[in-house]
């Protein structure tokens, strides 16, 4: 049996203002609303050849059934998109935050989103890391797709919809 996933949309991007700051920018399909927009850190797992020990990696029982920790916020149900610092979502959003609100090394991130009517229909996703926002040129954003000018992205979110 196999089921569906929601289509993966590039609506979802995050860039650097001049001042440093790392800012989201989520786009909608649907009069400019999202449901359950969230961003989730996770530190990254040891791997096999890091040169540690198997003592010293990072384990865990494969069906602990327990939740990975994560540091961000999360939003539940449907907000209105808006362009925002990273780690302050909009006040109106009642976001759930855990953790450190500011980039983490050795963390991944993913900023994601669905649609407002229908989760099954589509999403949006960007996953980062603190290097790659570092390594973002000026007038650029990061999004699934890769770099892009933020006037690329723009248009490749228009033409999603």
């Amino acid at each position: 049996m196999t089921g569906c996933s929601p289509e993966l949309r590039t609506l979802a991007a995050v860039s650097v203002a001049e001042q440093g700051t790392a800012h989201a920018l989520p786009r909608s399909c649907d009069d400019g609303r999202v449901r359950g927009p969230g961003l989730r850190g996770t530190a990254a797992r040891a791997t096999e050849g890091d040169g540690r020990e198997p003592a010293e990696q990072d384990t865990a029982p494969e069906d602990s059934g327990a939740e990975e920790p994560w540091i961000g916020w999360d939003a539940r149900g449907v907000r209105q998109a808006a362009d925002f610092p990273l780690f302050a979502p909009p006040a109106e959003w009642a976001a759930e935050v855990r953790g450190p609100q500011t980039l983490q090394p050795g963390h991944t991130y993913e900023l994601d989103f669905a649609d407002p009517d229908d989760s099954s229909v589509y999403r949006a996703s960007v996953t980062f890391d603190a290097g790659q926002l570092a390594a973002l040129p000026a007038g650029h954003v990061l999004t699934d797709r890769g770099t892009m000018t933020r006037e690329a992205f723009e248009d490749v979110a228009r033409e999603a919809c």
